[in-house]
């Protein structure tokens, strides 16, 4: 425990120091960027009115006239006065002055490319330090993958929790969580065909912790300290930078990821939890199978909450975001699938899967709820 707190503290000091590092390189990149600007438009400036007066230096040299006498020579007042071929003023200009424009306007002209170069390397720089790379899923696959473990569930509990149950065998810890889910567990435990929607509902239950606290799959620990870190700059940080706040999240997660594998212990102690839940309640089964199969869906959905910390994924078993209602409130159709009516009204009465939501300026519905009113 102690290894994991000091590299943590590791990965928490060296993720500091990258965002100081980042921030600063940005800070230096826009600075850079603004001279470059202000610069790039004097040299273009410059560059055009020499081009201009080289034009017109090329005209006025190639333009047939007479040649100039001695007193035009002597006098330069009187090249002012002739005109050229086009009504221009004609000046008087030397070679030497030729050569010493074109040479400065070469000058310049290296001046932009050095400058041009120097903002390539600097943004080249910047991009080197940026943030950890961000392990972006597709909407498609988070449907994919999401379906998927909602299809185990349902598949387990088909197969194993489809039985009807006596409310008697239920101690009083788990009747107050399967009171929580519907104040109507009881017809659910009694009623061929609703039963596994009520255990299904339990196992999700237990599962979304895996959803609702940050980088839980990697033990508690590991997301404490991450809660310590990220609860005060969500509520803190500005409604304009919480983009910024999400894609340092992001980052984070994806650098927890690569430093720390998927707690085990975690698994195996939700799994015992499920069992230890569900089994007593199940009938005569195997007990070794129940067991693999149910650590194979805790595994998975780790796994996949894994991923959605690297994500703008959430997953919802409640009325809307930051609410912890679960039953009593209206149907939905846009966010909820009805799998079945328990009574007349059309209120929620049990939530039997969570739905998929996508955040981004706002929130959008991925896969629907499962639920029944």
């Amino acid at each position: 425990m102690e290894t994991l707190r000091k590299q943590l503290g590791e990965t928490q000091e060296a993720l500091t120091t990258r965002d100081i590092k980042f921030r600063q390189l940005q800070a230096d990149f826009k600075q850079a960027t603004s001279r470059w600007e202000e610069q790039k438009l004097a040299l273009d400036a410059e560059i055009a009115r020499l081009e201009s007066e080289n034009r017109v230096l090329k005209v006025n040299t190639n333009a047939p006239s007479a040649a100039p006498t001695l007193s035009d020579t002597e006098n330069p007042l009187k090249w002012s006065g002739m005109e050229g071929a086009d009504g221009d003023d004609k000046v008087p200009v030397s070679r030497s002055w030729l050569k010493e424009t074109g040479a400065q306007l070469a000058k310049l002209t290296d001046e932009l490319a050095d400058k041009t170069k120097l903002c390539e390397e600097l943004q080249n720089k910047l991009s080197r330090s940026s943030r950890a790379p961000v392990a972006r899923v597709s909407e498609e696959e988070a449907k994919a993958r999401w379906n998927q473990l909602r299809d185990r569930i349902k598949a387990f509990s088909l197969e194993y929790l489809n039985r009807t149950f006596a409310v008697n065998l239920v101690s009083e810890n788990y009747k107050k969580e399967f009171t929580v889910l519907s104040p109507h567990w009881k017809s659910y435990a009694s009623e061929q065909g609703l039963t596994c929607y009520l255990f299904r509902a339990l196992i999700w239950r237990y599962l979304l912790r895996y959803f609702e606290v940050p980088c839980r799959a990697w033990g508690r620990d590991t997301s404490r300290r991450i809660v310590e870190v990220a609860q005060p700059l969500s509520q803190n940080v500005p409604a304009a930078e919480f983009q910024e706040f999400q894609e340092w999240y992001i980052s984070t997660a994806t650098l927890v990821r690569k430093c720390h594998p998927i707690d085990k212990n975690l698994i195996e102690e939700l799994t015992t939890k499920i069992a230890e839940a569900t089994m007593p309640l199940a009938g005569k089964l195997d007990s070794r199978a129940f067991k693999a199969s149910l650590r194979s869906i805790v595994t998975a959905a780790a796994e996949l909450s894994a991923t959605f910390d690297q994500s703008h994924f959430v997953v919802l078993m409640h009325q809307e975001p930051g609410s912890t209602v679960t039953h009593g409130f209206p149907y939905n159709q846009e966010v909820m699938e009805r799998k079945g009516m328990l009574g007349l009204g059309g209120a929620v009465d049990l939530m039997v899967t969570p739905c998929l939501l996508k955040r981004e300026k706002d929130y959008s519905v991925i896969v629907k709820a499962e639920v029944i009113c």
